[in-house]
């Protein structure tokens, strides 16, 4: 059986959230326990509620793109019996399963991509507004109308890019 479904909720530097779709608790326990025993984690946190695990990790140890990689690369390989584990562990000692998995570079791209361009749009738009109230009051309909469309437009950007949280 595949764990197909986890995905990566947030991540911000040193803390991350894994969610599962149908994830049972205890392979969500069974995660917890094998990323506690890593070096680079400080502390996991379990909400069964949720379906999700909270990942608080050392940043000077292991940057962003590394962990989430690294963690997702455990959720979603596909699991395994007692057995397996036991023989997978004999071939290959608890420091073979630290060792770094291969950055989905990809991904990792689009979403530094995106924060690149929301945040271009947030100071778009934080500038835009007050400039175009400012303008409104000196008279100068044509520059407000311009910086008014800036706005919009820079809005338009940070919509776009959070779609799935607006619109959910």
């Amino acid at each position: 059986m595949s764990t197909s479904q986890s995905r990566l909720a947030a991540s911000v530097p040193g803390r991350l959230r894994i969610r599962q779709g149908a994830a049972d608790p205890a392979q969500l326990g069974h995660w917890q326990t094998e990323l506690t025993a890593w070096p680079e984690v400080q502390s996991t946190r379990l909400n069964p509620e949720a379906r999700s695990l909270i990942v608080h990790y050392r940043i000077a140890q292991c940057d962003q793109a590394e962990m989430e990689s690294r963690v997702l690369t455990l959720c979603n390989r596909p699991q395994q019996s007692e057995s397996q584990n036991a023989q997978a562990q004999a071939r290959h000692p608890p420091e073979a399963v630290t060792t770094q998995a291969p950055r989905p570079v990809k991904r990792v791209h689009r979403a530094a991509w995106r924060r690149r361009a929301n945040r271009g749009a947030k100071i778009a738009a934080l500038v835009a507004l007050p400039v175009s109230i400012a303008l409104v009051y000196a008279g100068n309909k044509r520059l407000h109308a311009a910086t008014g469309w800036l706005f919009v437009a820079a809005l338009s950007v940070h919509l776009a890019i959070h779609r799935r949280n607006v619109f959910h």
